[in-house]
């Protein structure tokens, strides 16, 4: 014999009250709440690095964007031509004034730990072929370069 009971069976079926039609439920924690915590950390991270990228790569291309357009608008006196480098600040000075009595504009600048030593201003490499000529009779490693 079987006992009747009081409560409708609601595991399996729905509530008599009910429409009869479906009506499926969301789940109660979201994605993101039911990882685990350092699931979320590698997560941080992978997202950091490619927004990194990203960024990265954006803005080398911007600056090769820039450096196009700045070699296209301002192109006048780009080149010189690098006589020495020296170590020693007195010994490029000695050679400044060489150049000068030469009647050579000299020009020097300190890059890293060196005293570039240049002479004179060019708007191409082929203005200043004849005076590299001249100079690679003095100075044997001279050579043509930008400013």
């Amino acid at each position: 014999m079987v006992e009747k009971q009081d409560y409708p069976q609601s595991e399996l079926f729905s509530s008599p009250d009910s429409s009869g039609q479906y009506k499926g439920q969301l789940p109660k924690n979201p994605f993101f709440l039911r990882m685990r915590g350092y699931e979320k950390v590698m997560l941080l991270i992978m997202g950091l690095v490619l927004t990194s990228i990203i960024f990265f790569s954006l803005g080398v291309e911007r600056g090769k964007r820039i450096v196009v357009s700045k070699n296209n608008s301002t192109d006048q006196l780009g080149f010189t031509i690098q006589v020495a480098t020296f170590k020693n600040k007195q010994l490029a000075l000695r050679e400044v004034q060489l150049l000068l009595k030469e009647g050579l504009t000299p020009l020097a600048f300190a890059k890293g730990g060196y005293i570039v030593l240049c002479v004179g201003k060019f708007s191409n490499q082929v203005s200043a072929q004849p005076l590299l000529i001249q100079l690679q009779r003095t100075y044997a490693g001279c050579r043509i370069r930008r400013l």
